[in-house]
This record gives C-alpha cells, structure tokens and sequence, in this order.
C-alpha cells in the first residue's frame, strides 16, 4: 500500500524524508498538546509580594514640614536656593543649576519672562510655574 502511495506521488528521496520529517514533528506537537490538556499544570505564581511592594514604591511621600512651608506664597526667584528651586514642580537639579547660573551672569530678573531664557524652561512650564514664583 505506501509502496502504490509512493508511486503514485513520485516523490524523491529528499522530498520523502522531508514529508516523515513533516509528519513525525505534526504528530509530536498533537501529542504534547494533547497530554497539556489533559493534565493541566496550575500556574502558582503568588503576586501578592510583588503588589505590596509595587504600592509601597507608588505611594506619595508623605509631606514634611519642610516641603509644605516652600508654597506657602509665591517663591521669589532672585532669592531662591537651589533646593527651594527643585521643589517647584518640573525643576530638576540640573536646571535649578542653571537658574542660579543665569541669576550669577545676568543679575536678578527684572520679570517672570526672563526666565525663559534660562535652557530648560519652556512657556509651558513657565505657564506651570507662574503661581508659584514670583519677582520682588
């Protein structure tokens, strides 16, 4: 019978291994399906220590005395330290650097728009700054 199969497909030697290859790797792979579904393995992964330590990372900080008193009014840019200038929102260590860089070489700002031409300060976040500093 597979000898009349064989002729009646005229396949070559190569083409033959390749189809027992084919087949033999279509019948393992049903096999192991087979025997996954049948005995299932419970994944028992337990999250719980991974979820309390990503809340714990998540959490706000708790404000201190210290940060509460900084917005208590407008911050006066010409006056300001650098750890006062990194508590506003959006200023980092490098561009509170450069504010106080900017103060050193040009003097004190005459007004808010001078900022802006500090590097790093854009209008929009002088627009997020602008209720928190002011120039006296």
């Amino acid at each position: 019978m597979f000898r009349r199969l064989q002729d009646w497909l005229a396949l070559t030697a190569t083409e033959r291994k390749v189809l027992l290859f084919v087949t033999g790797a279509f019948v393992a792979g049903l096999g192991i399906r087979l025997y996954q579904e049948t005995f299932p393995k419970e994944r028992s992964f337990d999250y719980s220590a991974s979820d309390s330590a990503f809340a714990s990372l998540s959490a706000a900080p708790e404000e201190t005395a210290e940060a509460k008193d900084v917005f208590k009014g407008p911050l006066d840019i010409n006056k300001a330290t650098k750890e006062q200038l990194i508590a506003l929102p959006g200023i980092g260590a490098v561009t509170a650097e450069r504010i106080l860089l900017y103060r050193d070489h040009h003097g004190p700002f005459q007004s808010l728009e001078d900022l802006r031409k500090v590097r790093g300060i854009s209008k929009r976040k002088l627009d997020q700054l602008r209720p928190l500093i002011a120039v006296f």
